[in-house]
């Protein structure tokens, strides 16, 4: 992946009253990037390596469980505390509950960022398609992966956004 390094051109500026001139090249970013709303949910998860990072591949997942706990959720990824490392590029199928109501299995991702610390692991995981994995596999990898690796599809981001405008609702109530 391409990198660009970026600059940024600041200029000191006048102001009248509370209004601010802007010149160019300045621009105005958001602070917050993200696509997705994040929930904060503390949730126990596992997941099975279908392809780590250098070329080792098991297509049905049976490389041993790693166990651990969903910190936050949005319909894009996960972030989660693993006891064991993974590497960034990774292709994991994971298996966990929301709010020990919708059970979703098979959910194919991709570790995006892993940062470790005494025992411990936080790993960044995007949601992902199996279309996605056609750029990631060979042909023959694709035909040996079983049927239900399933992607995290609009069903499940439909329960997701239930969850959150019924929490939203809630905490609006209390």
């Amino acid at each position: 992946m391409k990198t660009k390094e970026k600059v940024k051109f600041v200029r000191d500026v006048e102001t009248v009253d509370i209004e601010m001139a802007v010149r160019k090249p300045f621009r105005i970013d958001r602070e917050n990037k993200r696509r997705f709303i994040r929930l904060e949910i503390s949730s126990p998860m596992s997941m099975k390596k279908i392809k780590d990072a250098v070329g080792n591949f098991w297509p049905e997942g049976d490389w041993h469980v790693i166990n651990g706990t969903i910190l936050n959720i949005s319909a894009g990824g996960v972030l989660v505390e693993i006891d064991q490392p993974v590497l960034e590029g990774d292709i994991v199928s994971m298996h966990f509950t929301l709010q020990d109501v919708e059970c979703l299995n098979n959910i194919l991702g991709l570790v995006k960022r892993v940062d470790g610390e005494a025992g411990f692991f936080l790993a960044g995981i995007e949601f992902i398609t199996r279309d996605y994995l056609a750029d990631l596999f060979s042909g023959g990898e694709l035909d040996l992966l079983p049927g239900n690796l399933s992607n995290f599809n609009e069903s499940v981001r439909e329960v997701l956004n239930k969850y959150v405008y019924t929490r939203r609702i809630s905490e609006q109530v209390d």
